[in-house]
Order: C-alpha cells, then structure tokens, then sequence
C-alpha cells in the first residue's frame, strides 16, 4: 500500500473517530461547555474539543469545523471571571477563567470559643475535596486538630495546641514543625494580640475547608489556544473560516491577549535566557512560588507562537522562543534518542527544598518543604509538549532553536522508549524516559499525540496505526476528541 493511500486510510478513520466521539460526549464533557470552570472543566476539557476543531478545519478546509468552534468559544468567553462577576482569591475578577476544587488549596477557619476567627487551617492538593479539619478538647485551654476524610489514607494530627502567642506549643508553629509533604497541611494564627489570644480556646467542632479561586496559566493556556488557531486560521485559510464568524476575530484576539496579560506577573526567565510561567508565592496551590511543569508553562507557550505568527508582536515571539529555549534546555539525547523530565531542571521542584524554620522566609506559606522530583516526561502531558514542539517548529518567523536532530530524536523517542514491543501487540509505556511502567488505557488512547513527529520518522505513523484503538475507554473526554482530529490532521 502506498503512502498517500495509508495516509488517506488514518484521515478517514481519524475524521469517524473524531465525530463518533463528539457525538458521544455527555454531561460535562460536551456537547455544550459549563458555565463556569471551577471544576477545571472548560480548562482541561473543552479546550481540547476546541483544538480538534481548528484541526479539523485545517485539514478539510470545511467551514462547518469553524463555525461550531466559534459557537464553543462564544460560551467560553461567557464564563470568565469579569463577565460572570465573580472575584479570585485576591478579590480580583478578570478575564479569565479562575478554577478551584482538587486544584487549589483549601482552607478552613476555625473560631475560638468567643466566636472570633482565630486559626486558619491550610491543606495542599491532592485529595483535598470532601476533607474535614477537626477540633478536638484538651486540657488547659489547649485542643488537637486533626485533617482527614476524603481520600486521604491517613489523617495528620497535631495535639496538645494553643492560641497563646507566647505558648510553647502555638498552634501555627508546632503544625509547622508537623509538617509532612503526604498531607501538606500548614496554619496561620490570625490573632496574635497576646491579650486577645491567650484568654481563649480553640472552639471544638469539625470544619469544612474551602477551595481557593485561582487563574492558572496552564488553563489559561489550554483554553486561548485554540481561539488563538481560529484567528491564525482565518488569515492563513481564509476560506475555511465562513463570513458569519469573521465580524467576532478581533474580539477573539482580544480576549486572548488581555487573558495572557493578565498572568504577565507570573512570568520568569533564567540567566541563559529560558522562559517559563511560575506559581507566585502567595497563590493557594500546592507548589506557590515554584516554577509550572513543563508541559503547563508550554501550553502558554503554544497560545503565545500563535500570537506571534498573527501579530508579529516581539514580546510574543520572544516568549514563545524562551520557553522554546526552556525545552530545548531539557531535552538529554542518548544514543539518538530524546529524554526530558516532567518538571524543569532549573526548577524548584526538580531541585527540591527544605524548610528554613520560619514561614517567612520559606519561598512558600503552603509547602515548608518537599523532596525533588525528577521523574521523566509521563505520556499524556507530553501531548502538549510534541504539539509545541512541531507548532514552534512550523511557524515561520521564529528564531531558531530546535534543529533537525533535535526532531528526529524526539520522534525516536516514541518509536524506542514510548513504544514497549511484546509478542503480539505493542503498548505505550507511561513516560518518556524508556524504562518506565505499562501505560494505561486512557494512555494507550492518547497515543495519537505523537503524529506530527511523523515530518522527522516514517516509523512514528506506523506505530500509531498499529496502536491507537478504535475506541478509547470510557468515559469519554474532550482529550479524545482531539486524538480523533490528530488521526485526521496527520492522516
């Protein structure tokens, strides 16, 4: 069979695969977009339905792709924070999209016995929905807290507290000296007036934390990037892109580089010039004040080549060629063959750190200490590094980073460490570095991700074919939708 009737064979297969599961999506998932994304949703859902559609009107021309997006879009930009009239955990609102549940840190007060707030209780994903934070009595004025519920396997707990300032065992202080990293649970005394303080208890009960709301860049980058396609797409493929959706570009544009604006301030660079997107110190995350993964601050990193090729704009070709730069940094070849880790190794969390005996001086309120973490690259985040990987690589005007070796040897690294051979049938393994474990199912069902590499390796498209199921597992995700569009964009 030739290649260009192989090729023809996955576009068709890819178009089906595409529609079957857009046709399929319920609830949350599709077919229309939530309200708001709290729940992460419109962040790590939709915007992955969006994307497959700005493929699939590439790739076809079809002007039908575009107007659906559009009408995806226009609900999104309906739930940002400034049209909906809600605040973030600072009290701002914006236009953007701030989450909260399992990925924000949550918080409880919990009142003295005269009412008053007194101590505020803090505790890091993961697992941090449908936890308790529970006051027990003790003697002298004194009280336990214990964390747990949930999912948690094991609740934290710290005895014998008080809210004196002046006590040997002030409560924010020995929580900080309890501290673990598997529980991520700090506090903050909020009364420390000595007269106010020492006078009162800890009112006994059980205390429902709630989740912070925050703007994250990866979200904010997931889900501009495919509204910054559609823009790109009008100019490149005009005819793909119907007169009914052209008069909303420009507002489109818009509301795409005021939502990158506004995370301006958690922008960083290194001393050799690697761009990268950070967590402030004072954000209720888990990692405050450390630098995003890679695949997150790179999915900023895709929406910014995309403003680049529309607006010519140097601070976004700039940005975009320093978090370029910040791959590029990583990526370690062996052999022809490309590893790069899951965090950054100029990081923080690659590095790890220890706690410095006072919050103050911690880089964090919310993780006094945490172990490094220098796992490779896992399968399904390196999805959005290929994607800016080949999207920087094909936008002309760039400056140049990646060369050809480079490509080749990330393509190898799907052909020789992604892909575990068995007697009968090939499965993807869960990360990057070669030696890693089976991957799942839902992985397995990702493995389209890896397509565009086909530019630097025949081998790539053979492997996927032989791979990718017919059908991922259920339940069926927005991700699944844009596999379907990749089979059909790179088929």
């Amino acid at each position: 069979m030739t290649t260009t009737r192989r090729r023809s064979r996955l576009h068709r297969a890819g178009t089906r695969y595409f529609h079957e599961i857009e046709n399929r999506l319920t609830g949350v998932s599709g077919p229309g977009v939530p309200p708001d994304n709290e729940a992460g949703v419109i962040g790590w859902g939709t915007s992955w339905r969006m994307q497959g559609y700005v493929m699939m009107a590439e790739r076809t021309g079809d002007p039908r792709y575009a107007e659906r997006l559009a009408e995806l879009i226009d609900q999104v930009l309906a739930a940002r924070d400034d049209v909906r009239g809600i605040a973030d955990h600072r009290g701002r609102s914006r236009p953007v999209w701030s989450t909260a549940g399992k990925f924000t840190a949550t918080t409880a007060v919990v009142p003295d016995t005269e009412g008053r707030p007194a101590l505020e209780v803090t505790v890091c994903p993961p697992h941090t929905q449908n936890i308790r934070v529970t006051v027990g009595p003790g003697p002298e004025g004194r009280f336990s807290l214990t964390v747990g519920g949930g999912r948690r396997d094991k609740p934290f707990t710290v005895p014998d507290l008080s809210l004196d300032p002046a006590h040997p065992r002030r409560a924010d202080r020995a929580v900080y000296e309890a501290y673990e990293q598997r529980s991520g649970v700090t506090a903050r005394l909020l009364n420390t007036d000595a007269t106010g303080g020492a006078t009162a208890t800890a009112a006994p009960g059980s205390y429902t934390p709630r989740p912070a709301m925050v703007a994250l860049a990866a979200q904010t980058g997931m889900i501009t990037y495919p509204i910054a396609g559609l823009v790109r797409l009008a100019r490149e493929q005009p005819d793909a892109v119907p007169a009914s959706v052209r008069p909303r570009l420009d507002g489109y544009l818009d509301a795409v580089i005021r939502a990158v604006r506004a995370h301006d301030e958690q922008w960083g660079t290194t001393a050799d010039g690697r761009g990268f997107y950070r967590w402030l110190p004072d954000e209720p995350v888990s990692f405050a004040g450390a630098e995003l993964p890679t695949n997150e601050f790179l999915a900023m990193g895709r929406t910014l080549v995309q403003l680049a090729a529309v607006t010519g704009d140097e601070d976004h070709i700039e940005r975009a060629a320093a978090m370029a730069r910040a791959l590029h940094g990583d990526l370690t070849v062996t052999g022809g063959v490309a590893t790069w880790p899951y965090w950054p190794s100029f990081g923080r969390v690659y590095e790890g750190w220890t706690a410095t005996g006072s919050p103050t001086t911690d880089g964090s309120y919310y993780r006094p200490a945490y172990a490094p973490v220098t796992v490779p690259e896992d399968v399904t985040h390196a999805l959005i590094d290929i994607d800016f990987l080949c999207l920087y690589q094909g936008t002309p005007g760039l400056p140049t980073v990646f060369t050809p070796e480079d490509l080749r040897a990330v393509a190898a690294t799907f052909t020789e460490h992604v892909v575990q051979r068995r007697r009968l049938r090939s499965r993807v393994r869960h990360d990057v570095g070669g030696a890693g474990r089976p991957g799942t199912d839902r992985q397995q069902a990702h493995v389209a991700g890896w397509l565009p590499l086909r530019q630097w390796s025949p081998q790539v498209a053979r492997q996927v074919r032989a791979i990718q199921p017919t059908l991922p597992p259920p339940p069926l995700m927005g991700v699944d939708t844009y596999c379907g569009a990749l089979l059909a964009r790179w088929g």
